[in-house]
């Protein structure tokens, strides 16, 4: 293993980058200059932090650095390209958003593209501030000429107009070039949902964990990051309950907890399970988790090709010179799932609490599903394997007729919330 604070210089072109790994992560960023010399100096500087002989060395050099970024900021000092990632990082949260990890990763690797397509196109450019429109519109050229999809370019525009707007407001640059630079109506190519004989032909083929992965997407229209990281602590078999914080929304807290019923096919493959550690399936969590989500997204891909599945629309992907435009995935379990259960008539606002998107409606926020509603919707799924086909019980009627509820809704104040709110759970429950 490598030592703390170790990384290696490798060119891109004719620029130097540098590849480093903190914490089991791999990180690559441009150091925007073609001189070895000034590349390893850049390179020490990045890597100082991480090689400090402890923890108070190592925030000591961070709070020096921070305390020296916004000082150049905040004057208006000229902020060279190579300079700008950190510049940016170190502003306070007032200023810039404060994104969760996946984002920032993105975000990091959206301006390190940016950088280097820069060093090449206007070499001459060196500040921010020298940056213009004009280089805006040839970057968002040459992303098009890539084969970016118009809603990947058009996170682009979004990232880099935030990011002059930020360096602007410190004083680091006069103008936002991608201030016009306008985002293009994209075409969303959703998920198409699987028929239940292509989830049955999916779950019976399949076998070690990733059978439980299959089986734990259908059953509870996980995504595929809960899903792999699924623990036993966030699962009741015998109340048949799985809750949980999704990844997706983790940094919103306890308030994004969501509560889903376990199909009863489902409980029985998991209580069969050995039980080896925390996770539920402890490869695919190592695996997910530890930087190869990429490798787990090409075996589902490949398994479901191998049952006779299209997964990607015919003319692109592999093998053509357009990018790959995906049809059926382990995210088409979620779709499904949603589906299969409005089909069934589950409520929507149990729906919705369900699978953990947000709704703007008031009252939503005030309902949480109870244990009867989440097991009537895992009720509601249709077989997952074949087998012998158990009667259903009907579910009694638990949602009150429309009239009442919207006649409820109509006398709904901000001070009289906790009282609606215990009503409409009643009319709920019955």
């Amino acid at each position: 293993m490598k030592k703390a604070g170790t990384g290696h210089l490798y060119l891109r072109g004719k620029t130097y980058w540098l590849e480093y790994v903190v914490d089991g992560k791999r990180f690559r960023q441009t150091l925007g200059t073609t001189k070895k010399a000034e590349a390893r100096s850049k390179a020490d500087e990045i890597l100082a932090p991480y090689r400090a002989a402890g923890e108070a060395d190592r925030l000591a050099i961070i709070a020096s650095r921070i305390k020296t970024a916004k000082t150049k900021a905040t004057t208006g000092g000229a902020v060279a390209i190579a300079d700008a990632w950190r510049t940016f990082e170190a502003l306070d949260t007032e200023t810039r958003p404060d994104p969760g990890p996946a984002t920032l990763k993105q975000y990091i690797g959206q301006w390190n593209a940016f950088a280097s397509w820069l060093q090449e196109d206007a070499p001459a450019i060196k500040t921010l501030a020298g940056v213009r429109e004009a280089h805006a519109k040839r970057f968002i050229e040459h992303l098009k000429g890539r084969g970016y999809a118009v809603g990947r370019v058009n996170q682009y525009k979004i990232f880099l107009r935030m990011f002059f707007r930020c360096m602007g407001i410190v004083g680091a640059v006069a103008e936002n070039p991608f201030q016009n630079v306008k985002t293009q109506k994209a075409i969303q190519n959703s998920r198409q949902t699987f028929t239940a004989e292509e989830m049955r032909r999916i779950i019976e083929s399949a076998d070690g964990e990733l059978k439980t992965l299959f089986f734990v997407g259908a059953g509870t229209g996980l995504r595929l990051a809960d899903a792999c990281s699924l623990m036993w602590g966030s699962t009741d078999l015998v109340r048949r309950l799985i809750e949980l914080i999704p990844n997706k929304t983790a940094h919103l807290g306890e308030k994004a907890k969501i509560k889903i019923g376990i199909p009863r096919e489902l409980a029985e493959h998991l209580s069969a399970l050995p039980r080896r550690g925390p996770y539920v399936m402890p490869g695919l969590a190592a695996e997910y988790t530890g930087g190869k989500s990429a490798d787990v997204s090409n075996r589902i891909q490949a398994h479901l090709k191998a049952c006779g599945i299209q997964t990607v629309k015919p003319g692109t992907g592999k093998g053509t010179e357009k990018r790959a435009i995906v049809l059926k995935g382990f995210h088409s379990f979620r779709h499904t799932y949603v589906s299969m259960n409005a089909d069934a008539g589950t409520p929507q606002a149990t729906m919705t609490k369900l699978v953990g998107h947000g709704n703007a409606q008031m009252t939503m926020r005030y309902l949480h599903p109870t244990d009867r509603m989440v097991l009537q919707a895992a009720d509601a799924l249709p077989a997952l394997l074949e087998g012998p086909k158990v009667e259903k019980v009907p579910a009694p009627e638990i949602m009150a007729p429309a009239a009442e509820v919207r006649a409820l809704v109509e006398t709904l104040t901000t001070k009289n919330v906790a009282k609606v709110r215990a009503q409409l759970l009643k009319m709920l429950e019955g």
